[in-house]
């Protein structure tokens, strides 16, 4: 996969991030060999860390449970973990690009500025979740609809310390996404027991996100 930032893209990226508060650090998780698009999630990052002097990238060759790793809960390479003004749950698995590459710019300027655009009373039904909860969204670089799916999920793993929020790109990790019975995207799966097909509103994510702790 080529990764290539046109300058229009930089120029607007380089607008999202201007209200960045905190800084960024791209935690980075890659291997030398046996993964395909570790190199490429590496330069991704790189472009996206060159946009803004408040985003650094630390890369990091840890095994499973391991080192920062295990410290972030990562399970597999490539991964990306978003550390703001808090070290939260908010992971990528696989490299976000296509249409996910909206959704690590939001993610990046939401653990920044911890400013959430959702509504208040969903935002306060979320931070009022007292048990765990592991959001994974399965989704494709082609697929238009999973970037605000994503979103969503990782908000409400910055609005949360009990949620943790993982992006899985489905044709990377094929045998996850076969785990779960992935047949289109975003397939949302919370708790290992709740299930969204397709893009949630948030009240309905709210909804699922309760059911799962039910």
């Amino acid at each position: 996969m080529v990764v290539e930032m046109d300058q229009e893209t930089q120029a607007q990226v380089k607008t999202l991030f201007a209200p960045l508060d905190s800084d960024v650090k791209i935690h980075l998780f890659v291997k030398e060999h046996e993964c395909l698009y570790c190199g490429d999630t590496r330069t991704l990052a790189e472009k996206v860390a060159e946009l803004s002097d408040k985003v650094q990238v630390a890369e990091h060759h840890d095994e499973p449970g391991k080192g920062k790793a295990g410290e972030f809960g990562v399970q597999r390479v490539p991964a990306i973990v978003l550390e703001g003004k808090e070290p939260y749950k908010v992971r990528f698995y696989g490299i976000p690009a296509g249409h996910e590459f909206g959704a690590l710019i939001a993610g990046i300027i939401a653990v920044s500025t911890a400013e959430i655009p959702l509504d208040g009373a969903i935002i306060e039904d979320i931070k009022d979740i007292d048990e765990p909860v592991h959001i994974q969204v399965f989704t494709t670089p082609q697929c238009p609809y999973c970037p605000d799916m994503v979103k969503l999920a990782h908000y409400a793993a910055i609005l949360n310390p009990n949620i943790e929020s993982d992006m899985v790109e489905s044709l990377e990790f094929q045998d996850v996404a076969k785990k779960y019975e992935v047949f289109g995207v975003p397939k949302t799966i919370i708790n290992e027991n709740t299930a969204i097909e397709g893009l949630a509103s948030p009240d309905l994510f709210v909804d699922k996100l309760y059911e799962a702790i039910g």
